[in-house]
């Protein structure tokens, strides 16, 4: 479902970018606009800037940059429309779709329509049907209110082996359709049956609240497979990158500035209920470094919550690590013996909860303890042991005075060298060998290989053409006509440059403006999107040529700019003329051909390279 142009417009004009991105970014006032540091990668010196002038952003590290859509877009790893509903609910404003065919929609929509409708049809089932009574009925024993089950969407798959397909064809949806979302399976005959049978529904929700994929509790002693089955894997669901109930936590995780992280629905929504909100669940699965670095989006400290027995403590200690590793701060919770996060509020409540995450330990006095717990401080060789299993998790952390202090604090607390602690952690630590680093190459991370990209996008430009195009975003009604009286997009050399220029004269003939945001839309890919971000904030980064010039202090150092931009951009046409004249006179002379028109020829360009040196700054 498309939405119209106006109310487009009508939600950009009311996402102030510097308030948005402030909502995710901490940002200062530097002169006229904001510095921060950059959330799309690890940084220690600010290089993300948004321009409340020109309603953008930028980052000179990664390069990433864009309007304010394209922020929430890359943030939240959201599509355009989801992006585009955030924004509208964030300032109140209520979308009108236009009509439009469900067989029109992107499949990627279909989808998730497709979830939508699976969502609805068994919470009705759950609140509106008898045989859902059971299920209902199981929900209230383990304490979730009504509220609770409607802010998690719970539902209850009916006994049947088609009801959802039934359904589904009243809604006009194609059984290959439910298929595509594992909602249904096919028989070896060719039919299909539901995936969910008989089984209380958890809907799984991407970070914009969109149902993805479902979790489905064991309610009937009849039933053979496992306690709990989750959807598998499709176009809209990847496990290892979702997190359970980050939708419904993700404010809270903001504001308190931490996250508690357990292992399963009914742990998470009943301590959600009981007053902690800024909770989320791996979902029973081994916690993975994607999962990791959604959390780090609002916070960059995880507070872990997993149960008191042997697999629950060891899952914890392989989640300390990558924690560690991802560049995030943990603590950790011990529950009492036989307990886990949903039986403990249920026996003490909310505020006991909230107690025992005060009293959380680092990630030092927690693998101490369990070592402890284990016998291996009763030998010098398991002691040995144990404080090796400390240097190796310490030894994950990025950040080098981190890593120094922990040292610090394990070399006192159990009386040894830092110096030994040192040499440990150098053998974790150990760069690759040579061979192996072409292998390593060749499996750069994908988000790595993406930068460079950007880099490449934004560097690649020739120094005047970027300059030129700086000018002309920066005062479009003053730029667009000096330079290109003297210029056509033709002229310039690189595609992007003059897919830029020509959207800015279509954009400036139409409206008589041509600001970033405007052009940027124009633009059909992301390269040359990347491109305009980085040229509306070049004036931060003026090359070494201009360096005289400076950033814009004056209209009149503006048009210095730009003449300097057009200068070169005309004399490298005229010596790539004069280069390729010269050759064609070598080439008439060395087949005994007339040359006085070459030479005529090369008079004409060197006075014009001549008249070029001459130009100086005439406005109007």
């Amino acid at each position: 479902m498309k939405i119209p142009q106006e109310k487009i417009d009508e939600i950009r004009a009311a996402s102030d970018v510097v308030d948005v991105i402030s909502a995710y970014v901490r940002l200062k006032k530097r002169g006229k606009d904001y510095l921060g540091l950059c959330p799309f990668h690890q940084e220690k010196t600010p290089s993300f800037s948004v321009s409340a002038q020109k309603q953008m952003f930028y980052c000179f590290g990664c390069h990433r940059g864009g309007d304010v859509v394209k922020f929430v877009m890359e943030y939240e790893k959201s599509s355009y429309v989801e992006a585009l509903e955030q924004l509208a609910e964030r300032a109140g404003i209520t979308i009108t779709r236009t009509e439009e065919s469900y067989e029109a929609a992107n499949e990627m929509e279909r989808l998730y329509a497709v979830m939508s409708f699976a969502a609805r049809f068994f919470y009705h089932n759950l609140t509106k049907t008898t045989e859902g009574e059971f299920a209902l009925n199981y929900f209230r024993e383990r304490g979730f209110t009504a509220q609770t089950m409607t802010t998690f969407g719970l539902g209850y798959a009916m006994r049947g082996w088609d009801s959802l397909i039934k359904k589904a064809a009243e809604e006009g949806i194609a059984p290959e359709m439910l298929e595509k979302v594992g909602l249904v399976r096919k028989k070896e005959d060719g039919g299909t049956y539901d995936t969910f049978r008989g089984r209380a529904m958890f809907p799984i929700f991407s970070t914009n609240g969109r149902v993805i994929a479902f979790g489905a509790r064991k309610l009937y002693e009849d039933d053979k497979l496992g306690k709990y089955i989750n959807s598998s894997e499709t176009p809209i669901y990847h496990k290892s990158k979702v997190l359970y109930g980050l939708s419904q936590a993700k404010d809270a995780i903001r504001e308190r500035d931490f996250a508690v992280l357990v292992e399963g629905y009914a742990d998470l929504i009943s301590v959600h209920q009981a007053g902690t909100r800024n909770i989320v669940a791996s979902s029973g699965t081994a916690l993975t470094p994607e999962q990791i670095q959604l959390v780090a989006r609002y916070t960059k400290n995880i507070t872990l919550v997993y149960d008191a027995d042997s697999a629950g403590a060891n899952a914890m200690l392989r989640g300390v690590d990558l924690v560690l590793e991802g560049g995030l701060d943990v603590r950790i919770v011990r529950l009492p013996e036989g307990e886990d996060p949903d039986s403990f509020v249920r026996k003490h409540g909310g505020e006991a909860f909230e107690e025992l995450l005060k009293k959380a330990v680092s990630f030092i006095d927690y693998k101490a303890g369990e070592f402890m717990r284990s016998g291996s401080f009763d030998t010098p060789e398991g002691k040995a042991e144990a404080v090796r299993g400390l240097v190796q998790s310490i030894a994950k952390i990025p950040d080098q005075l981190k890593r120094s202090f922990f040292i610090k604090a394990v070399a006192e607390k159990y009386e040894l060298y830092e110096s030994t602690l040192y040499a440990e952690m150098e053998k974790s630590t150990r760069r690759v060998p040579q061979k192996f680093v072409q292998t390593a190459a060749a499996e750069e991370p994908a988000e790595e290989r993406e930068t460079k990209l950007r880099v490449a996008a934004a560097e690649e430009m020739p120094t005047e053409e970027r300059d030129l195009l700086t000018a002309v975003l920066e005062d479009p009604k003053e730029m667009v006509p000096f330079v290109f009286r003297s210029l056509q997009p033709s002229d310039l050399t690189h595609p992007a440059s003059r897919r830029i220029a020509d959207a800015v004269l279509l954009l400036f003939d139409e409206t008589g403006e041509a600001d970033a945001a405007q052009v940027m839309e124009q633009m059909e890919t992301e390269q040359e999107r990347t491109i305009v971000a980085n040229l509306s904030f070049h004036r931060y980064q003026l090359s070494d040529r201009w360096s005289k010039i400076g950033s814009r202090a004056s209209d009149t150092r503006l048009y210095e700019m730009a003449l300097g931009a057009i200068k070169a951009v005309k004399k490298k046409q005229l010596e790539h003329e004069l280069a390729d004249n010269r050759h064609r006179m070598k080439l008439a002379a060395a087949a005994g051909g007339d040359t006085m028109e070459f030479l005529r020829r090369q008079q004409e360009i060197l006075a014009a390279l001549k008249e070029i040196d001459g130009l100086t700054l005439m406005k109007g």
